[in-house]
């Protein structure tokens, strides 16, 4: 399949003909957190919903949406260095993590609905934000379904074969979104599939 084939926004069939039947978590508009106010977060959630699956290949882990305080709202200006210590002021920004690597967090911005990198052994001094992941929540679906997708090439016993489909689905995933070229979240995931 070529990246012109792959959608940008994905339906359901596309992410669980990839990621498998009800995979998908699509909640109630009342099980949305109030902080949430990005309109096409949420109505990519409320309409397609978003995959809560464990991709055992990468590591990659999104169940936990599914659980009571799935997307829990996190101070995005605490959690990213921006707030003082001391200030005990409401919170105006706010991020929900999305995905999980290890100790690695993929953040959702409640206003905008772009996913960026935490590290959260770098909040305390201002080094957790570690950059954009990728474009959109729809687009985090994707990437998503493509590692899926591609997983029994990523777990072959060759390395030349292993080698071959790590930089096909690199090349891929850039083309749906140029963040991950840059990101040091995926670089992660793609040094431990070599």
């Amino acid at each position: 399949m070529k990246n012109n084939d792959i959608p940008l926004t994905p339906d359901a069939e596309w992410l669980e003909e990839r990621l498998g039947t009800g995979c998908l978590w699509r909640p109630e508009e009342a099980a949305l957190p109030t902080e949430l106010t990005d309109a096409a977060s949420r109505e990519f959630l409320l309409t397609v919903g978003f995959p809560a699956v464990h991709l055992d290949v990468v590591g990659i882990d999104t169940r936990h949406v599914r659980d009571e305080d799935g997307l829990e709202p996190f101070d995005a200006d605490e959690i990213y260095g921006q707030r003082y210590p001391d200030d005990d002021s409401p919170p105006e920004n706010f991020c929900f993590t999305i995905a999980l690597s290890g100790d690695q967090h993929l953040m959702l911005d409640a206003a905008d609905g772009g996913i960026t990198h935490y590290d959260p052994n770098g909040w305390d001094h201002g080094a957790g934000w570690q950059g954009p992941a990728a474009d959109s929540l729809p687009r985090l679906a994707v990437l998503l379904g493509l590692i899926a997708e591609s997983s029994s090439a990523l777990e072959a016993d060759d390395d030349d074969i292993r080698a071959a489909a790590v930089a096909e689905l690199r090349e891929r995933m850039t083309g749906q979104d140029p963040n991950v070229d840059d990101s040091a979240f995926w670089d992660e995931i793609f040094d431990c599939l070599v």
